[in-house]
């Protein structure tokens, strides 16, 4: 059904009154860019962000982040500074420029020989570990 308002594009456009209040303005070295954004964006950024996002991306960051996040991070492909909080899946490459290992500790050891239903030698080695560790 063809309404009033599809007949006339220009009804569909916002007022720019309306557009500044979302949106504003600067001029520099000759060229306009936006200068605060008040509002979601629901499409690409296809130019750089001097600023802060306060609130979430759900997309892609192709290039540079050149500040902190506080928040959850998806898979990082090159450089991380430092990190405060776990990584919750595997790191390929080095942390400080040495290889990374996951190492175990004795009483990780020990869940995972009992849950693997190890034999009770096993387990016992396991448990004298856990004793003379602080963990």
């Amino acid at each position: 059904m063809t309404t009033e308002r599809d007949l006339h594009p220009m009804a569909n456009q916002i007022p720019i009154e309306e557009a500044l209040k979302l949106v504003q303005f600067k001029q520099v070295n000759g060229s306009w860019c936006v200068e605060n954004v008040e509002c979601d964006v629901k499409g690409d950024v296809d130019g750089h962000v001097y600023g802060n996002v306060e609130g979430n991306v759900k997309g892609n960051l192709e290039g540079n982040l050149e500040g902190d996040v506080y928040g959850n991070v998806g898979d990082v492909y090159g450089n991380v500074g430092d990190v405060w909080g776990n990584v919750l899946g595997s790191v390929e490459g080095t942390i400080n420029g040495r290889k990374w290992q996951f190492i175990e500790t004795p009483k990780e050891k020990l869940k995972r020989l009992i849950y693997e239903g190890a034999d009770k030698d096993q387990q016992l080695e396991a448990n004298n570990q856990l004793e003379e560790s602080d963990d």
